[in-house]
């Protein structure tokens, strides 16, 4: 049987706080990943703490929005913390999809869907006309499109994507 990965969210900027997290959860019955958010990234410590950090599966979740050249650009910058795992919107469009991809390598580019803290009320508010559903369901569709290794959805969201594509999927 094939294992299921968990990630571990070490969304904190202490260091001594992710070590902890990581001490704690160690374990070879589980195939455990670390997830480190912006909150982590973004701190004094963070980059040196995870060029350090060996033998573990790592996500960064940056949750890329922007232009394709800066996508290219930024993921490139980020390739000597040799993460498993980085994020990008999906809404950032085909072609800065494609651009984070080429640079990836063999870092698996995942696309984030809608954020799960938004509904329609507040898409509608964004400008979306169409339903938070239809909006995931081409969002999964351009991603399979850009040839990105997996997509993080809503668990409510799981059947859905999985009806357009056939990758990893991953929830919170």
């Amino acid at each position: 049987m094939k294992k299921n990965k968990i990630f571990i969210a070490c969304d904190s900027n202490s260091i001594s706080k992710v070590k902890k997290i990581i001490k704690l959860t160690n374990t070879n019955k589980l195939k455990i990943g670390y997830k480190f958010g912006l909150e982590f990234l973004n701190s004094k410590e963070g980059r040196k703490f995870i060029s350090k950090l060996k033998n573990k599966i790592t996500f960064g979740d940056f949750k890329l929005a922007d232009i394709p050249n800066t996508c290219y650009s930024t993921v490139k910058a980020i390739k000597d913390l040799k993460f498993n795992y980085i994020t990008i919107h999906i809404s950032s469009g085909l072609n800065s999809l494609k651009a984070a991809k080429k640079a990836a390598g063999k870092t698996k580019l995942i696309g984030v869907t809608i954020l799960t803290s938004l509904n329609d009320k507040l898409l509608k508010q964004l400008g979306f006309n169409e339903n938070l559903k239809k909006i995931v369901l081409k969002q999964a569709k351009l991603a399979d499109k850009a040839k990105l290794d997996g997509v993080v959805c809503s668990p409510k969201e799981v059947k859905l994507v999985r009806s357009v594509f056939k990758k990893e999927i991953i929830t919170p």
